[in-house]
């Protein structure tokens, strides 16, 4: 697959979002941010030839279609 490292970033940062929505303050949700973040660090290492603009802009857009492909099943609250 043609740029994995950039999808994981993308769907990571995505995720890390979400974790960030929910109510509450568990030991397993901050575990998991805790990986997710050191995740993307390692990541933008890999990543570094594109710039913030370009990786911010590719997850915002992921997280549209994402929005709007949950919407469209219902799934969206």
């Amino acid at each position: 697959m043609k740029n994995l490292h950039l999808n994981i970033y993308i769907i990571s940062t995505v995720l890390l979002d979400l974790l960030d929505e929910t109510e509450g303050d568990t030991r397993f949700k901050n575990k998991l941010k805790f990986h997710i973040n050191k995740t993307i660090k390692e990541l933008e290492k890999i990543t570094g030839n594109y710039s913030n603009d370009e990786t911010n802009q590719l997850v915002n857009e992921v997280w549209t279609a994402v929005e709007e492909k949950l919407k469209e099943l219902n799934y969206e609250q």
